[in-house]
């Protein structure tokens, strides 16, 4: 999964990461979320997906 990640953020936001740790270290996670969504052509559900995960108590750092 990591290097999907990787693949969809070098692609959208035109970037050279070289790990998953670089991304993570550069963007919250709701930004990674967002990116991989968008990329899998999934636009507009970030923050529905994000309150479904807190509502099953799965917590995401903002």
């Amino acid at each position: 999964m990591q290097k999907k990640i990787l693949e969809a953020f070098n692609e959208t936001h035109e970037k050279n990461f070289k790990s998953f740790e670089e991304i993570k270290n550069e963007y919250l996670v709701t930004e990674i979320l967002d990116t991989w969504l968008r990329y899998e052509g999934i636009v507009g559900y970030t923050r529905n997906i994000i309150d479904l995960l807190g509502e099953c108590e799965v917590y995401i750092e903002e």
